[in-house]
């Protein structure tokens, strides 16, 4: 089993600020982003020995994957897994590098 996804990262143009009315469930400021297209997260996940997570060419133990993929084992027979992720564009960089690694992540293991 090989499973690869690709996901883009977004930049916020006005972030979320808190809750309006708390018993509704509506922002105090509503949330508008912007999708890039040419910048993107592509994830590889494939069938593996054990679990083992690179991150743009680097061995990874970050606790959020392996929690995600423990979830999807819990509903699903998920055999261990390798996940390889690489941005095209700069981690950290302010472009949700960690959404859109996500999302790729969980389209892959779906």
């Amino acid at each position: 089993m090989t499973t690869t996804a690709r996901a883009h990262p977004n930049i916020a143009l006005i972030k979320y600020w808190g809750k309006g009315a708390t018993d509704a469930n509506i922002p105090a400021t509503p949330s508008l982003s912007i999708t890039l297209d040419r910048v993107c997260t592509t994830t590889t996940v494939a069938a593996g020995a054990d679990d083992h997570i690179l991150l743009n060419g680097a061995a990874s133990d970050d606790v959020k994957i392996r929690e995600c993929i423990r979830a999807f084992r819990s509903e699903f027979d998920l055999p261990p897994v390798t996940v390889v992720s690489d941005n095209n564009f700069p981690t950290a960089a302010g472009l949700a590098s960690s959404a859109s690694g996500f999302a790729a992540l969980v389209t892959a293991l779906d």
